[in-house]
């Protein structure tokens, strides 16, 4: 990698505004723009990488043998779908939460007295398992889940499990009015939090010396188990609340996932390279994929033959 790719990177990333990008191979930062001391220290909004932290937590439970099975109904923790009398809801599995293929039609939640319910009376619009469709409120029925099974709030399960483990203490996770953590968009975190939950991604599991979440549910969280993009030089996809992507360079295809909220939140995680990423940012929607794209035109630069 030349020192001309990160010139070019940082020129990129202060024109717009992205508040940090940090990028690491190894456990070594071979790239750092912070645009202040506020992006390391301050908790604000990730926005959707919420759904990712709730992936991991739904993996420590089924590593603890909290849940057995992934593909169980979800009726055995919501039995009010029965009063629906729609027999494709009743198909619907943690699984297809994860994945989101749910088949729910996606509503605004958010301005109903109760998430919860307003999800579940959603119509089943797809075959559960069919069609990937990107909703929330497949997110925050995983984190009403984890709280029915822990038997307190997803946050303290968190606090207990994944965030005491990662040595997060600033965090700040919206609930909903039935004081369910909301699943799908409301954590905060600063910068150097992302990163830690970054290395966890990237050690299959593993912080410093500690296995969090089993290599296991990594390994099934980061492959495609729905591809909805397939060109020519990339193909797309989506794993556990994880986002997942091939790119092919000069030299190679190179596989990379990440967890990603509005705005410009990005933890880019490529396996093959050892390599981490975060970006921080406050950008339009106009503007907020183009970390991902500035990640991507520096893995097509990249021409270090002995990490290919």
């Amino acid at each position: 990698m030349t020192e001309l790719s990160f010139h070019e990177l940082e020129t990129k990333v202060k024109k717009i505004k992205i508040e940090g990008f940090v990028i690491y191979q190894g456990n070594t930062r071979i790239f750092e723009y912070l645009k202040n001391k506020k992006v390391v220290e301050n908790s604000t909004k990730v926005y959707s990488i919420t759904k990712s932290i709730i992936s991991i937590l739904i993996g420590i439970m089924v590593d603890k043998g909290l849940i057995k099975n992934i593909h169980e109904p979800i009726h055995h923790y919501f039995p009010e779908i029965f009063e629906f009398h729609e027999p494709m809801k009743e198909e619907i599995t943690l699984f297809h939460l994860l994945t989101m293929t749910s088949g729910l039609k996606v509503g605004k939640y958010q301005s109903s007295k109760n998430w919860i319910q307003f999800i579940l009376e959603q119509p089943v619009i797809h075959r559960p398992g069919s069609t990937f469709e990107y909703n929330s409120g497949n997110s925050h029925l995983l984190s009403a889940i984890i709280q029915k099974v822990s038997g307190g709030s997803t946050a303290s399960f968190a606090e207990q499990f994944l965030f005491h483990p990662l040595g997060i203490k600033k965090y700040i996770w919206v609930k909903d009015p039935q004081g369910i953590n909301e699943g799908g968009f409301s954590i905060s975190l600063n910068l150097e939090d992302m990163v830690k939950f970054g290395f966890l991604l990237l050690n299959e599991g593993q912080f410093k010396t500690k296995q969090v979440v089993s290599s296991n549910w990594i390994s099934e969280a980061k492959k495609p188990h729905k591809q909805f993009e397939v060109e020519e030089d990339r193909t797309a996809g989506y794993g556990y609340q994880l986002w997942t992507c091939e790119i092919a360079n000069s030299q190679t295809k190179i596989e990379y996932y990440y967890a990603n909220g509005i705005y410009g939140q990005y933890i880019f995680i490529v396996p093959k390279l050892n390599m981490m990423a975060v970006a921080k940012s406050y950008l339009q929607d106009d503007q907020s994929t183009s970390p991902k794209r500035f990640f991507e035109e520096l893995l097509r630069s990249w021409k270090d033959d002995k990490d290919m």
